[in-house]
């Protein structure tokens, strides 16, 4: 899913783009051909380095909308008395997947953990990672909104406060989705290798990891064209699959381990700990789920 989710947010900066074709199915062609192509290399190291181009990218983008929104509104928007808590349970469901979502690091702490040059520190890489992204997190989705609040009322991304004619607007479109097109193939790689070993390829048979990997993002690309938008897609991602990742699934896993280990069935106060957090785990996936994909299937419609 989140490799669809890479696809709808290209299509997404696509059709706001003046040089969009009208055509859904054919603004994706190019950008997913490029997705395609980079995830048949047999080594996709190299796209790590892309990184500081994407942050580059992304702070490019946060400038530009920041401009806008000062040159539309100035600073009237610190005036107002606007109310930035969830105006209901679906709301707030909606903001708790977005969160979800962006803090997901436990699927992918393994391989950062391999990725380090010390594999022993990644406790605190990512205590200080997380507390980074926090801060920008706040600092940024607050500002933006509050600065916006007086002209814009925000039903998907941030950058449709941006005009469709302007070239600045267009340069960071094309940026994002440039980002995009070489970061997805990072998802795509692992989720074809895990493919590959349930049906057995082997790491030398490079002709059928080559066709589970187009025939992957052929999938994706299909279903992307005709799924929702971006942020109720991601809204749903995070309250359905990163919430069983990550509030689901650890505490099961420590209560198995702690079972496995302990030699007593006398239950300590850390049991209940994990018991407590497997509870509402489960109770918030379910509830937030509910609610984001009734919202999910509404925007379709």
């Amino acid at each position: 899913m989140l490799i669809i989710a890479y696809e709808v947010a290209m299509i997404s900066f696509i059709d706001s783009m003046p040089i969009t074709t009208g055509s859904r199915k054919i603004d994706i062609i190019i950008p997913s051909i490029i997705v395609a192509l980079l995830s048949c290399s047999p080594d996709v190291s190299f796209l790590t380095k892309f990184s500081i181009f994407g942050l580059m990218a992304l702070s490019l983008s946060f400038s530009v909308i920041v401009w806008q929104g000062l040159a539309e509104n100035g600073l009237s928007g610190f005036q107002s008395t606007l109310n930035l808590w969830p105006r209901d349970l679906s709301d707030a469901s909606s903001w708790f997947g977005v969160v979800v979502f962006g803090y997901g690091v436990v699927p992918f702490i393994l391989n950062f953990r391999e990725s380090m040059a010390f594999p022993n520190h990644v406790g605190l890489a990512t205590k200080v990672g997380l507390v980074l992204v926090f801060l920008a997190y706040v600092v940024m989705s607050n500002f933006v909104r509050i600065l916006f609040s007086p002209t814009h009322i925000f039903n998907g991304d941030v950058l449709q406060a941006l005009p469709k004619s302007s070239w600045i607007s267009l340069t960071v479109r094309l940026l994002m989705t440039f980002v995009i097109s070489v970061t997805a193939p990072l998802i795509v790689v692992p989720c074809g290798e895990m493919i590959e070993g349930k049906l057995g390829v082997g790491i030398d048979e490079m002709s059928k990891r080559i066709a589970i990997r187009l025939l992957l993002c052929i999938l994706c690309t299909g279903v992307s064209e005709y799924a929702p938008g971006f942020v109720h897609l991601v809204s749903f991602m995070g309250c359905f699959c990163v919430s069983i990742t990550s509030f689901v699934l650890p505490p099961l896993f420590c209560i198995q381990l702690r079972n496995k280990r302990r030699e007593t069935t006398k239950v300590d106060f850390v049991s209940y700990c994990d018991l407590g957090f497997l509870v509402f785990g489960i109770l918030t996936t379910i509830m937030t789920s509910i609610m984001t994909f009734g919202d999910l299937r509404r925007s379709d419609q």
